[in-house]
């Protein structure tokens, strides 16, 4: 195995390309070799990716020299439209909700009174597509057209998959979930649910209740109010100008949260192997459990009292103690600040 095909294939076991991505670049790198040069980018391309949040548009990393697509490009040998776009009225509450597989989701907030979907599929014969409408319920569905067709064969393009991108209403809620992809989800207020599988999850600009799992990948919300329930595994959960009630785990990987919690609510953060780092706004007002079994347990913010206060372990309160928040990890630390 070369160098290059090596440091693709870490990126994808540590989350930070998905398997889409990591198939592009194999792809690229093999390109090139029948090129007989070598890829210039991989190196540059890990080193750049680190403590990255954004996901990585690996897709502008193909040749140039590759002739743009035509329409006759984007459709498969039967005539079958490998792009689709649709657009939906919708009134002031509107529901939607997205399957897809092997490709990513991407819904963002735009204007009122529709919903536009775009799909971009791979292989679109063994694809069965969908986007349908029930008054204000929107459902798109990508599936494979027979069980077998969704598992990627190795790192190649000949498993199908799709790519659904969606603008939506501000106060429209979601349901959106696929696998070996990332989710985008940005500006919604009415709440939702957002699954994958070996793929990250990034949430910016929403309000409401928010449910989002994922697998061997990093979770990241970014201006949220409301609440979170988030878990993930082998990977870091980001929680960054957040306010309400918050409850996120994993098992590999660091947790950050940064903003306010809200009175009354129990909050919980839990990892496995990874620290812990909470970031308060304002003027607190919380119980705090914190424990650890091999690390150290400190709290810096102002008015603090403890109960309970051991390098392990630590209890107590700031202000009233008006929200409860539980941290813990095994194999970390553990910072309030």
């Amino acid at each position: 195995m070369t160098k290059e095909r090596r440091r693709i294939l870490d990126m994808l076991a540590a989350g930070k390309v998905t398997v889409e991505e990591a198939e592009h670049l194999l792809e690229v790198l093999q390109g090139t070799r029948k090129r007989h040069r070598t890829i210039p980018n991989v190196e540059v391309l890990q080193d750049s990716l680190e403590g990255l949040e954004e996901i990585p548009n690996v897709e502008a990393l193909q040749d140039s020299s590759e002739a743009p697509e035509s329409d006759n490009d984007a459709r498969d040998q039967d005539g079958k439209a490998a792009r689709r776009d649709d657009t939906f009225a919708v009134g002031d509450n509107p529901r939607l909700v997205v399957r897809g597989f092997n490709g990513r989701i991407r819904v963002h907030a735009g204007e009122s009174g529709s919903i536009h979907v775009r799909a971009r599929l791979k292989k679109p014969r063994e694809i069965q597509y969908s986007a349908t409408q029930e008054g204000d319920f929107v459902a798109v569905e990508a599936k494979p057209d027979r069980p077998s067709a969704g598992f990627p064969h190795g790192f190649s393009r000949q498993h199908p998959g799709a790519n659904i991108e969606v603008t939506v209403p501000v106060t429209t809620s979601v349901d959106l979930a696929t696998s070996n992809g990332p989710v985008e989800l940005r500006g919604t207020e009415r709440g939702g649910t957002v699954q994958t599988k070996n793929g990250p999850i990034r949430v910016e600009q929403f309000k409401g209740a928010l449910n989002a799992t994922t697998q061997n990948a990093p979770l990241a919300i970014k201006t949220l109010s409301g609440s979170a329930e988030l878990a993930t595994s082998n990977g870091r959960v980001s929680i960054e100008d957040a306010h309400g009630c918050f409850n996120a785990r994993t098992t590999n990987g660091t947790i950050k949260f940064q903003g306010s919690l809200a009175p009354g609510n129990s909050n919980r953060l839990s990892t496995t192997n990874g620290n812990i780092k909470v970031a308060l706004d304002a003027e607190p007002s919380l119980a705090l459990t914190a424990a650890t079994t091999n690390g150290r347990v400190r709290c810096e913010v102002p008015g603090f009292v403890a109960s309970v206060e051991k390098r392990h372990k630590l209890e107590g309160t700031i202000g009233e103690g008006e929200a409860e928040l539980i941290a813990q990890t095994s194999n970390g630390s553990i910072a309030l600040q």
